[in-house]
């Protein structure tokens, strides 16, 4: 079943979380305090839509996304998606992926946006999930340093 994502969420998203990027190919050491944040911030900001997969009372799979306007119409930007490394291959993300499609089609959105890792396993589930590269944008980042 997938529904919008509930305060009550926070701790079995957060794992979910620690596990899909412990795991190949991004191998990232998320404490369950660090996840429990980042996913309260980005299901807490305003605008924020997430959504979450539950298999008989499991949390398995977790989006969290804001909706952002935008002069061709309303944008839906993907922050995190994962789903549980032991069901992922089992078309759980891609029926969130068509689910989330069809209720912002409903409510008026323009697209679905996101950034992912070049390459990696990810490129290729958007890519098959009907998302295309945007070959005129570029992601850039300022490192920043404490002195």
């Amino acid at each position: 079943m997938i529904r919008p994502y509930q305060p009550d969420d926070l701790h079995a998203c957060a794992e979910v979380f620690r596990a899909a990027f412990a795991a190949e190919p991004w191998h990232e050491d998320w404490s369950l305090r660090l996840a429990e944040t980042r996913i309260a911030e980005l299901m807490g900001a305003p605008y924020s839509a997430g959504r979450v997969y539950e298999q008989d009372g499991v949390l398995l799979g977790i989006m969290a996304g804001r909706r952002l306007s935008y002069l061709t119409g309303t944008e839906y930007m993907i922050d995190e998606f994962c789903i549980a490394p032991q069901m992922q291959g089992r078309g759980i993300g891609s029926a969130m992926l068509a689910h989330v499609k069809h209720v912002l089609s409903a409510e008026g959105a323009a697209k679905i946006v996101l950034l992912t890792t070049r390459g990696f396993p990810s490129e290729r589930f958007y890519l098959k999930n009907g998302f295309q590269r945007c070959p005129e944008m570029i992601f850039m980042q300022l490192p920043l340093t404490a002195d």
